[in-house]
């Protein structure tokens, strides 16, 4: 199991990420850390985390952010990043039991 594998595993058992329904919020955040970085990303999520619709998805997405920053090596590489994040959706259908 290479080290994307066991984040996406660790992500896919994290019930505070694989239990929230992500709308938009999610697009728009794998857009952002792709071209803008971490620091950027984390002020984003930050502030939509004062707009009560938002607030679970920005906290999930917060969550994620620091599970990547565990992994430097991975989390170096913003295009495989924002592929991560981008695949939260169809990791919960796999989960599920579906297949994506």
């Amino acid at each position: 199991m290479d080290d994307v594998e066991k984040l996406l595993s660790e992500i896919e058992n994290d019930a505070r990420i694989m239990g929230v329904r992500f709308t938009g919020l999610l697009d728009d955040t794998a857009n952002i850390l792709e071209k803008q970085g971490f620091g950027v990303t984390k002020t984003f999520l930050l502030e939509k985390q004062s707009h009560g619709n938002l607030q679970r998805q920005a906290g999930a997405l917060l969550r994620v952010l620091e599970k990547l920053e565990e992994h430097p090596n991975i989390s170096a590489d913003r295009k495989t990043s924002r592929l991560i994040i981008k695949s939260l959706e169809p990791l919960k259908f796999r989960k599920k039991g579906g297949e994506a």
